[in-house]
């Protein structure tokens, strides 16, 4: 992670949205306070940066996390892992085990076990506590200023942009902390986070590889052209070469890996990512003729979303089948060919192949979003409700669950839970006003169940509490 220099405003001082978290007299910060800083720095970076919006994306990156997490320092600790839709190659976390990646890091990297690495040196900075840490050792600053300058430097790790305008509303106070952070912190996070790769069956090789090909890459790169990556978490040719001889002593414990999801992934979000459709799809044909690429099948996937993106349904269905032919189970082929479906405004088409494929994948988080939003579509709210209640059940908790179990509930004319859900889907991405609100009115359209009326007063009464929190920092 980058460390700066900081100067904290009492006059003006930014809108950082972190909690109160004990007196400056040397108190420890302690792992509840810690999560409810890092849950109040995801809420702050929701409202500061795009985030990638793909369920299918996300349940990728969420299961390679976790299977890092069983094997980590902290296995029952809440770690929750995001993307940044931003090309830079970058990652950071905050305390409590908020995790998150740029989309350019996916991009950036070879395979599946260079991902992994990075993931896995982040996981070991959360439990270490090395960025807590490093701000208990700055008491002389009072415990919120501390939280609030935590925000505003996890910002930055995400937004260099977004993280400056934090940092100028947060100076001219006279108070000044210069956070270092050590390399012996860094060494850590490799010993450790190797150790969790290996453990969870990844290629130890994989991290110093990973590091040695961005500083390659920023030498023929003008000026400070730096990779971010390497500004954050400095590399140099001596941590590279203990990473290296530290590998060797690892023997690969090899687990089964679903590599090619992740070769999928990767070419899914550079689709999304790009802005020039043409020249991708030409990027895609030339790999294709010219035998130039890691995964011909990823390929194939990526130039079907291409011609999908670009209206040549035809063409993108094409290529779909070539792949259903090889892995007729791949549900990631499924659902591109029913979001084609959707496109042609073929609902019912697009239903049959999510109906058969929840017998298959049963409880699939991306599939059950697509499929309820068909069924909204087809004006089906029930059955989607009952599919979004599952989720639920299962731990599956998303906005996109929330949002989409609000709109459900309104078209069953179900008002409270309309207004009560709309306050969960507030609430997780962190708009705590707005939640109150929807809270009140689901309070007002339930007068007359007793039942309703005093689940929804309870909830309002722990968000209240949490808005005066933010309001008094």
């Amino acid at each position: 992670m980058t460390w700066l220099l900081w100067q904290v405003s009492d006059a003006n001082s930014v809108d950082i949205d972190l909690p109160e978290i004990g007196d400056s007299a040397g108190t420890l910060i302690s792992p509840q306070q810690e999560y409810r800083i890092g849950q109040a720095y995801f809420w702050r970076i929701q409202k500061s940066v795009d985030l990638v919006d793909d369920t299918e994306i996300n349940s990728y990156l969420i299961k390679l996390g976790q299977r890092l997490v069983m094997y980590s320092a902290s296995p029952s600790l809440p770690f929750r892992f995001f993307m940044v839709a931003n090309p830079v190659v970058n990652a950071f976390a905050a305390p409590g085990g908020f995790i998150g990646i740029n989309s350019g890091l996916l991009l950036t990297s070879q395979r599946e076990d260079e991902l992994a690495s990075v993931l896995a040196h982040e996981i070991s900075h959360v439990t270490q506590r090395h960025l807590i840490r490093s701000f208990e050792k700055n008491n002389q600053l009072s415990l919120p200023r501390t939280a609030a300058m935590v925000g505003a430097f996890l910002l930055a790790a995400a937004d260099p942009q977004a993280g400056i305008a934090a940092m100028t509303v947060l100076q001219a106070s006279g108070v000044q902390a210069r956070i270092d952070h050590t390399r012996a912190h860094e060494a850590e996070a490799d010993s450790i986070g190797m150790l969790t790769l290996v453990k969870s069956g990844f290629d130890a090789q994989a991290m110093p590889t990973f590091f040695e090909r961005l500083q390659e890459s920023s030498r023929f790169n003008k000026g400070n052209a730096v990779p971010e990556f390497l500004r954050s978490h400095p590399v140099t040719t001596s941590r590279i070469a203990e990473a290296r001889g530290r590998a060797v002593t690892h023997r690969l414990k090899s687990q089964p890996s679903d590599n090619l999801q992740f070769y999928l992934m990767r070419e899914k979000i550079r689709v999304m990512s790009t802005t020039n459709l043409a020249e991708l799809r030409q990027y895609y044909q030339t790999a294709l003729v010219d035998g130039n690429y890691r995964n011909v099948k990823a390929v194939r996937y990526g130039l079907s979303l291409v011609m999908s993106a670009m209206g040549d349904y035809r063409q993108a269905m094409a290529e779909l089948k070539k792949l259903i032919v090889w892995d007729e189970e791949r549900l990631t082929y499924q659902l591109a060919m029913a979001d084609i479906e959707i496109a042609r405004g073929r609902v019912s088409k697009a239903l049959k192949i999510y109906q058969t494929n929840q017998k298959i994948f049963p409880d699939n988080q991306a599939l059950t979003i697509k499929q309820v939003s068909a069924l909204i579509q087809s004006s089906s709210p029930d059955q989607g409700r009952k599919l979004l209640l599952r989720q639920l059940v299962i731990g599956n908790k998303s906005s996109k669950v929330y949002k989409l179990l609000a709109q459900t509930s309104g078209d069953m004319n179900n008002v409270s839970d309309a207004h009560g859900w709309l306050a969960e889907y507030y609430y997780s991405a962190g708009r705590i006003k707005q939640s109150v609100g929807q809270l009140k009115l689901a309070v007002k359209a339930s007068k007359d169940s007793q039942y309703e009326l005093a689940k929804f007063n309870a909830r309002l009464k722990d968000v209240e509490a949490i808005l005066v929190q933010l309001e008094e920092l």
